[in-house]
C-alpha cells in the first residue's frame, strides 16, 4: 500500500524563471533611483525648513504677550556648577528651537530622515546636536548617552535640554537618561516649560503643540534638582518618579498662568485622575536637603571651576 506524499513545490524554469527573476533586478534601479531623489528631497526641505521655522516662531513671539522665567536660573546653574540638565516634555517640541535658544543648548536628535531635518532646524538656532535618539537600536542610545556625559564631562558650561519622555514615548513617562546624566556628571537638574494660551495640537503620540500668533506666551524654569553620585538603583528611581511629577506640576502651572485651563480641567494629555500636590504660590516640592536652593549645592555638586574639594 503506498503512502501518500505532500505535494510537491512546483519548478519554475527556462522563460518563467527568467521572466520572474528579470523584474526583480529591473527593479532594483528604480529602488536606488527612489532613494537618490529621497535623499536629495528631504536634503533640499532640511535647508529650507529651518528659515520658515525662524520667521514662523519671530512672528508668533512678536505678536504675543511674552513672560520669561527662566534665563536667571539656568545660567546660575550652568555658571556655578559647569553644567546644567534641562527637562522638557516631548509635547512643547516644535517650541524647544526658537524658545531656548539664547543658551545655545546641547540636545538629542534621532536618526533618520525627520531627525535630519530637526538636527538642521536646530543648528540653526544655535543648538549642538547628538544623533541617536531613542527611536535607534538600544546600543546606539547607549552609546550616545556615553558621549553626552564625558562631553559633559569634558566641556564646562554644557546645557543639556532633553525632552524626557523622548521621541516614541509612552507621553509624559519620564525616562531614565536625564537623571543618569545628572547622577554621572554631579550637575543639577533644571526643569522647563513653554506654554501658550493659543495653539494646535497635532493628532501625535504627545499631542505636539504648535503655538499660534497673538497668544500669551510663559517660559518657566524650576530647580535645582539633585541625585548624589552614588546614589543606588533605588534612589535613581525615585529621583526619575520625583523629576516626572514636578515636570507634571510645571506644566499645570504654566497652563494656569497664561489662562489655558477651564475649572477643573487639565493640560493637554495629562493623566485623567492626576491632582496637584504643589502649595498655591509656593511650586516645587524636595525630595533632598539641596533641592530648590540654589544657592545651598550638595558637598559633592560639581564646580564650575574644576576644584572637587567640598563646598564651603
Amino acid at each position: 500500500m503506498n503512502e501518500s506524499r505532500g505535494a510537491e513545490l512546483p519548478t519554475v524554469h527556462g522563460s518563467e524563471y527568467d521572466r520572474l527573476h528579470g523584474r526583480r533586478a529591473s527593479r532594483r534601479p528604480l529602488r536606488r533611483l527612489r532613494g537618490f531623489f529621497s535623499w536629495h528631497l528631504i536634503g533640499l526641505f532640511a535647508a529650507v525648513w529651518p528659515w520658515i521655522y525662524l520667521a514662523y516662531c519671530t512672528l508668533v513671539w512678536r505678536s504675543g504677550r511674552v513672560r520669561n522665567r527662566w534665563h536667571d536660573l539656568i545660567r546660575h546653574g550652568r555658571d556655578h556648577h559647569g553644567g546644567v540638565v534641562g527637562a522638557l516634555w516631548h509635547q512643547e517640541v516644535f517650541s524647544v528651537a526658537y524658545a531656548y535658544r539664547a543658551m545655545r543648548p546641547h540636545t538629542l536628535a534621532s536618526v533618520g530622515n525627520q531627525g535630519r531635518v530637526i538636527t538642521r532646524m536646530l543648528e540653526r538656532c544655535g543648538f549642538v546636536v547628538f544623533r541617536g535618539g531613542s527611536s535607534g537600536a538600544r546600543t546606539r542610545r547607549r552609546r550616545v548617552l556615553f558621549e553626552m556625559i564625558r562631553h559633559m564631562r569634558e566641556n564646562p558650561g554644557v546645557v543639556y535640554g532633553i525632552t524626557v519622555d523622548g521621541s516614541r514615548g509612552p507621553a509624559l513617562q519620564v525616562k531614565p537618561g536625564v537623571v543618569l546624566i545628572a547622577k554621572a556628571c554631579r550637575t543639577p537638574i533644571y526643569l522647563v516649560r513653554t506654554w501658550t494660551s493659543r495653539y494646535l495640537t497635532l493628532p501625535t503620540w504627545d499631542r505636539t503643540v504648535v503655538p499660534l500668533p497673538g497668544g500669551r506666551i510663559v517660559t518657566r524654569a524650576l530647580g535645582p534638582y539633585w541625585i548624589a553620585p552614588d546614589a543606588s538603583p533605588e534612589e535613581v528611581k525615585a529621583c526619575r518618579a520625583h523629576v516626572e511629577s514636578e515636570l507634571l506640576e510645571l506644566a499645570y502651572l504654566t497652563a494656569l498662568e497664561v489662562g489655558d485651563l477651564e475649572p477643573g480641567a487639565l493640560p493637554v494629555n495629562f493623566p485623567p485622575d492626576w491632582r496637584s500636590r504643589w502649595v498655591p504660590g509656593s511650586p516645587g516640592l524636595r525630595r533632598t536637603p539641596w533641592d530648590l536652593r540654589p544657592e545651598s549645592p550638595p558637598p559633592w555638586a560639581r564646580r564650575a571651576d574644576g576644584d572637587d574639594r567640598r563646598w564651603s
